[in-house]
């Protein structure tokens, strides 16, 4: 049983109402033995009002001291159990909590769940590490195979993270639309290469054939355990669009998650910023105004106002980490650490 349900029950306090009850109740039945053996009913009122008020004060002071112990034992536990219950409850790990306060015991225990804490955080980061390594190496070669800009999935990844944390996701929702903008188009490796990398229009045949790259990743990655369901939705849902002609569901306005709303802002954001073998990058400016345009139709015009909210100098800072991700290279350590921890990427203009 918990100790914040202890507390409720108020069983620390109820010890105290005993233990002066049962100081008071001696003290009467000393009184009444008293007057009843003494010859002297007088004076032996006198001695046992007497007794009866020593005997209270020591109850009160009982009291007193059991409330202190209760004090500096209890209530640092209750809280240190709150804490524990909380990080539970949320999957959150916090090593930095506040101290609970009590005494040298009660310090004691919080100082071992603390590390604890931090040992199970490590554990954590190197685990988020070494999934971001992997996944890492297959979004570089999905790249390679789609002849886009060296770092697509990494820079829509980065950039529907800062988009969503302008919107106000945070935690597990975040890092569900950085892993579904990084894996997004892994369905396409499944593509043949005729049709991927064909360098004119493709046929309606080619087109059907092309359209279910997000269909497969999905079924490539639904068995992936560290995948939330949130980061699969985005994969199946990033070619959906606001208006119902997207594909493969034909979804309309906010029947698309918000994490495939997200992304498809961010993906045709970089799509017009990057080079392309039918024509060159296109500036920040210009691409902003397009966005604009097609808000409505195409994308969320909410989510299209947010991120022109979001300052080209940090577009530009994001898009610079992804320059030296190439297939077959280990990732250079301050993406990888961007990748690793979502939470922490800075922006002037979040407050």
């Amino acid at each position: 049983m918990e100790l914040s349900h202890l507390s409720r029950n108020g069983r620390p306090y109820l010890f105290i109402g005993v233990i002066t009850a049962a100081v008071s109740l001696i003290a009467l039945l000393l009184v009444e033995r008293l007057v009843a053996v003494s010859a002297d009913a007088q004076l032996a009122r006198q001695v046992g009002w007497n007794l009866l008020a020593i005997a209270l004060s020591s109850g009160a002071l009982s009291a007193v001291l059991a409330w202190v112990v209760v004090w500096r034992i209890h209530l640092p536990l209750r809280r240190l159990a709150g804490t524990m219950s909380s990080m539970a409850r949320s999957g959150e790990l916090q090593s930095g909590f506040p101290t609970s306060g009590g005494g040298g015991e009660v310090q004691l225990i919080e100082e071992t769940f603390r590390a604890l804490v931090v040992s199970l955080e490590d554990s954590q980061r190197a685990r988020e590490r070494s999934y971001v390594e992997a996944v890492g190496a297959i979004v570089t070669a999905a790249d390679a195979r789609d002849q886009e800009t060296t770092g697509h999935s990494f820079r829509v990844a980065l950039y529907a993270v800062e988009l969503a944390r302008s919107l106000g996701v945070t935690g597990d929702p975040l890092k569900a639309i950085e892993w579904g903008g990084l894996l997004h188009d892994v369905g396409k490796m499944v593509v043949p290469d005729d049709i991927l990398r064909k360098g004119s229009p493709l046929t309606e045949d080619e087109w059907l054939i092309m359209k279910q790259h997000p269909s497969w990743g999905y079924e490539m990655l639904a068995e992936v355990s560290f995948l939330q369901p949130a980061s699969l939705d985005l994969i199946y849902s990033h070619h959906e669009r606001w208006d119902g002609n997207g594909y493969p569901r034909g979804l309309v306005g906010k029947e698309i998650p918000l994490g495939a709303r997200i992304f498809a802002v961010v993906d045709t954001y970089d799509a017009i910023t990057s080079d392309r073998p039918y024509r060159r990058a296109r500036p920040h400016a210009v691409a902003m105004a397009e966005l604009q345009f097609v808000a409505g139709q195409q994308l969320d015009p909410e989510v299209v106002e947010a991120f022109r909210a979001i300052p080209e100098v940090e577009l530009r800072r994001l898009r610079q980490l992804c320059r030296r991700a190439h297939p077959g290279l280990r990732l250079p350590a301050d993406l990888l650490d961007r990748l690793s921890a979502p939470e922490t990427l800075s922006s002037a203009f979040l407050h």
